[in-house]
């Protein structure tokens, strides 16, 4: 069983050698762990060939200068990556010791299960500050993600509810990843959108997995869903509008949900989801 974890680096500097070090201490020490970077201009690239030079599972597979962005840096690296099943990592955040042990069981089994289909397992998150100070346990309560209702092919196509770093698929996902369109909004979500739209499986780890830390430079983040976070979606109606014509585009470039389909479940989960 070949295990990989894909990381997607830039300008890491700050967080990078605490996600390495959580990375050794997993229970679970079969992995692989591939590294492209976007362009770093900071000590990045020294602190990936520091731990090369101690772990052969340290594998740097280049950097290509000018910041592509999250998306298409993962999408390269699941390109090049082979693997029976891949990890996502995010490098600003510190995973708890267990965190592959627990989500290969589950994602292994469910494989085994069912030998033909995508599968995917992913972890609520406990949020922590940038000192890691804990700021909700659950991540899920937190920005008011109710992963049970999100698994339908048409609402998984408006909400992401999978958070990538949490992320653990199979090769059937890889299989059905390419090719992909370059507006895809994040990496993760396009593959919730494949492997639903192939009737694949999409599984919660009802438990947390990582410290999900939050910083000045996250470039997706936690977002506490309360009455100040629509507020602040009203203040910005511009770019709250602006946001949805670009998913809406990307989905009609997909063959996807209808704008008013689009607006009908905004509406139905913003109303559920504090139920």
């Amino acid at each position: 069983m070949k295990v990989q974890i894909l990381l997607a680096t830039y300008n890491s500097q700050e967080f990078l050698k605490q996600l390495f070090d959580s990375l050794k201490a997993q229970t679970f020490q079969q992995w692989e762990l591939l590294i492209k970077d976007d362009g770093s201009i900071d000590q990045t690239l020294e602190i990936i060939r520091e731990y090369q030079f101690t772990d052969k599972r340290f594998k740097y597979l280049g950097s290509k200068s000018g910041a592509n962005g999250a998306a298409l840096n993962f999408m390269n690296l699941l390109n090049e990556a082979e693997a029976d099943y891949f990890f996502f990592c995010d490098h600003d955040d510190v995973w708890l010791p267990d965190k592959i042990e627990k989500t290969l069981e589950l994602l292994h089994s469910l494989s085994e299960n069912n030998p033909d289909l995508p599968v995917i397992v992913h972890s609520d998150l406990i949020v922590v500050d940038k000192d890691f100070k804990i700021i909700d346990l659950s991540f899920w309560k937190y920005s008011g993600i109710k992963p049970t209702l999100l698994k339908g092919e048409n609402i998984s196509q408006v909400f992401n509810h999978v958070t990538g770093c949490t992320m653990a698929f199979n090769k059937n996902v890889k299989k059905i990843a390419f090719p992909y369109p370059k507006s895809i909004p994040m990496h993760d979500w396009w593959l919730v959108i494949q492997t639903l739209k192939y009737k694949g499986i999409i599984k919660e780890l009802d438990e947390a997995t990582i410290l999900y830390r939050q910083h000045s430079s996250n470039e997706v983040g936690a977002r506490n869903v309360n009455g100040n976070y629509f507020f602040r979606k009203l203040y910005g109606l511009k770019k709250t509008f602006s946001g949805h014509f670009i998913q809406m585009k990307f989905l009609k470039q997909i063959k996807g949900i209808t704008p008013l389909q689009y607006y009908y479940y905004k509406i139905y989960y913003t109303l559920i989801r504090k139920f």
